[in-house]
C-alpha cells in the first residue's frame, strides 16, 4: 500500500529568483518521508529567473515536484489553485520569501498530533535582512514597538499555546470545506480575512516555537515603505469582506495618524490641542528611542537613529495605508462576504 500523504507543501511565487532555489532545497531535503509529502510550487508568470530555477528542480527531482500556473498572479488565487490540486491530510503554505530548516515538517507534524483539536498549527519566525537597511528593518519587524503583540514574531523564549493567526500554517483539509477558500477579491492579507473565518466557525490556531521559520525581510526602504503601505491598506480592504479581522495592533497605526492629523489641524486654534500633540509626541519619540535601544548597544548610532526612522516609517507608511483604503473605489464597492458566523458562502474560487 502507498503510504497516507500527511502534508500538501504549497509554495507560491511570483520573481522570486534571489530565494527560490534555497527554499526549494530546504523543502526536497526534509527530514520526514518523502513518500508521505507532496510538493507543489505555483507560479504566477514570473518574469526573471524563478521558471528556470523551478525546471531545473524538476529535472533533478523527478516526481517531487508539480508545477501550476497562476495567470492572474495574485497570492490567493495561487494558494486557491493549489489547494484545489493538493492530497494531503494537511495543507501547508510558506511564501517564497522564506526559509525552513530541515525539521521543519516533522516538527509541525509532531505538533499537529499534539493538538489534533486545532485546526490550524505553525510556528515562529526569525526575521532576517541583509545590508545596512535590511539589518535595521529585520530589527524592526521583530520587536512588539513594530509588529504589536503577533507573537509568532517577537517569541524569543520556548512557548506553545492558542493565539489568533499563525504564520507557514498546516491547515486540516477540512478547514476549506468548512469555512471555504482564500478570497480573491483580496490582493493582499486574504489570511487575515481567511483566519477570522475559521475563528468565527469555532476553529483555532496553535503556536509553537519548536517549529521555526526565517523570513526575509525588504533590504531598501522604499520596498520596506511599499509592503506596510499595502498591509495598512489590504488589512482594511480584508476588513470590508467579513467581520473579526481588525486587531488592535492593526488599528494602533491607523489611530495614530488620524490622531496626528486631527490634533496637528487643531493645534493652529487651540493652546490645548497643541498641548495635546506635543505630549503625545514626546511619548512615542520616548517609546522610539527605547525600542532601537538595542540597536545602538549592538550597532552603533548609526544603526540607533535609522531603527528610529524605521519604526516611524513603518507606523505611518501602515496608518496612511489604512486611510487610503476608504479612498479606495474596491474598498466601497466590496460588499459585505462574511457575517458574524460564516454561513457557507464560497466566492470566487479559482478553477
Amino acid at each position: 500500500m502507498k503510504p497516507e500523504l500527511i502534508f500538501s507543501f504549497l509554495l507560491v511565487v511570483r520573481n522570486e529568483e534571489a530565494y527560490i532555489e534555497n527554499l526549494l532545497d530546504s523543502i526536497l531535503h526534509q527530514d520526514f518521508p518523502a513518500k508521505q509529502y507532496e510538493i507543489i510550487v505555483v507560479d504566477g508568470e514570473s518574469t526573471d529567473r524563478t521558471p528556470e530555477i523551478i525546471e531545473e528542480k524538476v529535472q533533478r527531482h523527478p516526481g517531487r515536484i508539480r508545477v501550476l500556473s497562476n495567470p492572474r498572479k495574485t497570492l490567493p488565487t495561487g494558494w486557491n489553485i493549489g489547494i484545489q490540486h493538493s492530497s494531503g491530510r494537511y495543507v501547508i503554505r510558506v511564501d517564497g520569501h522564506s526559509q525552513i530548516p530541515d525539521n521543519f515538517l516533522s516538527r509541525t507534524y509532531e505538533t499537529a498530533q499534539k493538538v489534533p483539536e486545532a485546526s490550524c498549527v505553525g510556528g515562529v519566525v526569525k526575521t532576517v535582512g541583509t545590508g545596512f537597511w535590511g539589518e535595521v528593518n529585520a530589527h524592526v519587524y521583530s520587536h512588539p514597538f513594530g509588529v504589536g503583540n503577533s507573537k509568532f514574531r517577537t517569541a524569543k523564549k520556548d512557548w506553545e499555546g492558542y493565539v489568533d493567526t499563525v504564520p507557514y500554517a498546516a491547515y486540516k483539509r477540512e478547514v476549506f470545506e468548512e469555512v471555504g477558500y482564500f478570497d480573491e477579491q483580496l490582493k493582499r492579507n486574504e489570511d487575515l480575512e481567511m483566519h477570522a473565518r475559521v475563528r468565527k466557525n469555532g476553529g483555532s490556531f496553535f503556536l509553537s516555537t519548536r517549529v521555526k521559520s526565517t523570513y526575509f525581510v525588504r533590504n531598501t526602504l522604499s520596498t520596506f515603505l511599499q509592503k506596510s503601505f499595502g498591509d495598512g491598506k489590504w488589512t482594511m480592504m480584508a476588513s470590508k469582506r467579513g467581520g473579526g479581522v481588525l486587531r488592535w495592533r492593526h488599528l494602533i497605526p491607523f489611530g495614530v495618524v488620524m490622531t496626528s492629523l486631527v490634533l496637528g489641524i487643531a493645534s493652529f486654534f487651540s493652546a490645548i490641542a497643541l498641548g495635546t500633540l506635543l505630549a503625545l509626541s514626546s511619548l512615542y519619540f520616548a517609546l522610539l528611542i527605547a525600542s532601537s535601544w538595542g540597536m545602538l548597544k549592538k550597532k552603533g548610532p548609526t544603526y540607533f537613529f535609522a531603527s528610529m526612522l524605521s519604526f516611524f516609517l513603518l507606523h505611518f507608511s501602515r496608518g496612511l495605508g489604512s486611510a487610503a483604503s476608504f479612498l479606495s473605489t474596491q474598498y466601497w464597492r466590496n460588499e459585505r462576504a462574511y457575517e458574524e458566523r460564516y454561513g457557507k458562502k464560497i466566492t470566487n474560487i479559482a478553477r
